[in-house]
């Protein structure tokens, strides 16, 4: 079996997230069985990993769960095998933009390793189990749909009764989502498309997507759009600008783009921020119907929230449970609209392992305490409450909740880069001093008429300040230290795509 064990987020600009396994040797040991991981969600969509072995080659595929008719997803991904002695003997297996479809929901490599290279290479260990690291990036989910719009019957001319036309279902971010396009004044009027929720109404739900209907010339595009889904699914939806319904029809099809881009489960709290005795709790639930609990601090110059896990002691024994989350504050803006404003220094994550009770979290926000306590706040609504959303990012539950010989590999691995990278600097500082001598030299010549092949030859001829015995003399003043900024930013653009399958 493969065993999710650690999960690190890299906070780039593709939202890299690297997730560890754990491989046992049932997967080399067992030709006839299928060992697939647990599923595990990464954006928005739910992912497992399953290995394919024969008798002298071991392979490994990513698997989407949960595909759907006219949806395809494209994702960065790759897959390294995890050596104990050096980094630099790890296996891996690269995709760049790998399309999953609803035919085609796994990818990946038949052929990553050779049965006899995993064993002596010393890619396992002593019980025959091995570390396998996936990492994911700059994933896109698009849903395509094609809604039949009737022509007029004989002809004529259309009627002005009310339109509605309906997409299929599909899944995102556990919810299913449909579209909906209508209008009030028939094919004459102008469109509303709306993205409705059709699961999950027992919690609202923030999410952000882009719109396009139609196509060619005769079509209209939403731009990025980040709406609050309420408790009966529905959505403020969006209406084309200067639009009739007629202009995007084509051929009696009507084309619907979508992209998903994020749908977060939010929780509504309202705290009485100044109780009579103590501060109360307020109890919510987060998408996994987890018991949280919220309450304030004004025992500082800024009002600050405490969040606690009361369910900590539900988390599996000898597991971790990863949660990410943010907070909001709502505020009164002038006309009578309501404005959220995230807290300092969100998205807040923690780990949990079982307990019997949590200690909670404490955050910070920039509303002052006095402010509060005065009264006539905007943060304060007509019933002296104050309204706070939180909103679920990410969960997940990770095995081995203490430090174990495999976290020894990825330390190992992590001080060989560092060290590896220390010696390429000292190396090209050595370079550029060099250069910085030959270039001294070179200049000196020049001043006196003088021609030099070889400049280091050349150097040794004549002395000059700040040269000893024919060699400069270095001084710590004229190098500084230099900082180098190794992190990887030649990432992809949203729209390039290879449509590579390697299944």
């Amino acid at each position: 079996m493969a065993l999710l064990h650690r999960f690190v987020k890299l906070n780039d600009r593709g939202n890299t997230h690297v997730f560890s396994f754990v491989v046992t040797r049932s997967v080399t040991r067992d030709l006839h069985r299928d060992v697939t991981s647990k599923e595990l969600t990464y954006g928005y969509q739910r992912w497992a990993i399953t290995f394919s072995r024969s008798e002298k080659v071991l392979g490994v595929y990513l698997v989407w769960r949960n595909p759907c008719e006219g949806m395809r997803v494209y994702i960065d991904f790759t897959f390294t095998l995890l050596n104990r002695e050096h980094f630099s003997v790890n296996e891996a297996f690269t995709g760049k933009q790998v399309k999953f479809t609803f035919d085609s929901p796994a990818q990946g490599n038949r052929r990553l390793i050779n049965m006899e290279d995993l064993y002596s290479r010393n890619f396992t260990d002593e019980n025959g189990e091995f570390q396998l690291e996936l990492t994911v990036a700059n994933i896109r989910t698009v849903f395509e749909a094609e809604l039949r719009v009737p022509p007029p019957i004989n002809g004529g001319v259309s009627s002005r009764k009310d339109k509605k036309y309906e997409s299929p279902y599909f899944h995102f971010g556990h919810y299913d989502w449909h579209v909906s396009v209508t209008s009030s004044s028939g094919m004459e009027g102008r469109p509303t498309v709306q993205l409705r929720r059709l699961t999950g109404f027992d919690h609202q739900c923030r999410v952000r997507y882009l719109m396009v209907i139609g196509e060619g010339e005769r079509r209209a595009d939403s731009g990025i759009l980040d709406q609050l889904s309420d408790h009966d699914g529905r959505t403020p939806g969006w209406t084309p600008a200067r639009t009739r319904l007629h202009d995007l029809v084509h051929k009696s099809v009507l084309r619907l783009y979508l992209e998903m881009i994020l749908a977060n489960t939010t929780s509504e709290v309202r705290l009485q921020p100044l109780p009579h005795n103590t501060p109360t709790s307020v109890l919510c639930y987060d998408r996994d119907k987890q018991a949280w609990a919220l309450e304030p601090d004004l025992h500082s110059d800024m009002l600050r929230l405490k969040l606690v896990f009361n369910d900590v002691h539900n988390v599996p024994r000898n597991h971790l449970r990863y949660v990410c989350w943010n907070a909001y504050l709502l505020r009164r803006a002038s006309r009578g609209y309501v404005e959220s404003v995230c807290l300092t220094n969100g998205p807040f994550s923690n780990y949990y392992a079982q307990e019997s009770t949590d200690d909670g979290l404490m955050m910070e926000s920039d509303v002052p305490v006095k402010e509060i306590k005065d009264g006539g706040s905007a943060y304060i609504d007509d019933r002296k409450e104050l309204t706070v959303q939180i909103e679920w990012i990410e969960s997940l539950l990770l095995f081995q909740a203490t430090y174990h010989k495999y976290d020894d590999v990825t330390r190992m691995h992590n001080y060989q880069m560092r060290r590896e990278i220390s010696a390429l600097e000292a190396e090209n500082f050595s370079l550029e001093r060099q250069l910085f001598s030959y270039q001294k030299s070179i200049a000196y010549a020049h001043s006196r008429g003088a021609y030099v092949d070889d400049p280091g030859e050349e150097a040794s001829d004549y002395t000059h300040e700040g040269y000893a015995n024919g060699k400069r003399d270095y001084h710590t003043s004229d190098y500084s230290s230099r900082d180098y900024d190794y992190s990887y930013s030649a990432l992809p653009e949203r729209a390039f795509s290879t449509d590579t399958d390697y299944a």
